[in-house]
């Protein structure tokens, strides 16, 4: 089944002879009328009935003409669909798993309020997956953390953040301003495999001599914030991560930080990465160490 014999079904249907639907498609009349008939003989049943006065509609050809419509009609919308897509702006952002915090969840609704002409992909995955993606042109640009602030022409560091202790509020440290090291020692502690300062982390833990009693290890954020929530562990997360029920405890002789901003390729030939990235540069971040 062709489209172009749906087409021609209903126009013979429309005006009631093959020649008129002829002139309205622009083919000869034979060739109309072979495919017509080719199309009666894929269904297997007679859609017209053919005399010298006026075709018609059999019962077949009516219950047909419905779904013609149809057919036709998911043609053009899914042309339409693929059309808008080809000609509106893309922008595919590689987001890293831990950076679901409030203030890049802020960055991306505010840039697609004040941009909403620009379709934006959101790939997540750990810093090697986003690498890779980033190297295979699967992504335009990453939102991603660096180890310390950087600086070259594909990068743009946006802001600072401490690592702090995240505990429910019901946990015996909850009400403490402050903690050290020391005082994790043996208590339930989630350890996040996906961590940034993993390794770095535990290099202090070892220097200061602390030993949490590591009961859950998980490169799923989402598991060690239920751990931490339902007071079954703690975790050290960057300060912007939100958890309802728990909270965050500056840690004193933990002083790691992450740099957050958005890397690109060299030669990116994306207009949109350097409209994200102007807008990002722009904007305010309240409470946080803006690197400017």
């Amino acid at each position: 089944m062709e489209i172009r014999q749906i087409r021609y079904f209903l126009a013979v249907q429309e005006s009631g002879s093959f020649t008129k639907a002829a002139e309205k498609m622009f083919v000869t009349q034979p060739a109309l009328s072979a495919a017509v008939k080719s199309l009666e003989e894929e269904l297997g049943v007679s859609l017209l009935r053919r005399s010298h006065k006026r075709v018609t509609l059999t019962p077949a050809g009516l219950r047909f003409r419905d779904r013609a419509f149809a057919i036709l009609a998911e043609c053009s919308a899914a042309k339409s669909e693929l059309m808008n897509e080809q000609d509106q702006k893309q922008l595919r952002i590689g987001v890293l798993d831990t950076l679901n915090t409030p203030p890049i969840n802020q960055l991306l609704h505010e840039f697609h309020t004040t941009y909403p002409e620009i379709l934006i992909h959101l790939h997540s995955g750990s810093k090697d997956e986003l690498a890779n993606k980033l190297g295979q042109n699967k992504v335009d640009m990453l939102l991603t953390s660096f180890a310390d602030e950087v600086s070259s022409e594909t990068t743009l560091p946006l802001y600072q953040e401490r690592f702090q202790l995240m505990v429910s509020r019901q946990h015996p440290l909850a009400n403490r301003a402050s903690v050290r090291l020391a005082d994790l020692h043996g208590l339930p502690f989630v350890l996040r495999k996906n961590c940034e300062v993993l390794n770095e982390g535990k290099r202090v833990f070892l220097a200061e001599q602390a030993q949490p009693h590591i009961t859950c290890r998980t490169d799923n954020d989402s598991w060690a914030l239920t751990m931490v929530r339902n007071n079954l562990a703690a975790a050290i997360l960057a300060e912007t991560v939100i958890e309802e029920g728990t909270v965050s405890i500056p840690i004193v002789d933990f002083g790691l930080v992450r740099t957050v901003g958005c890397l690109w390729r060299n030669h990116c030939d994306q207009e949109t990465v350097p409209v994200f990235t102007a807008f990002a540069a722009q904007n305010s971040w309240r409470g946080l160490a803006r690197i400017s």
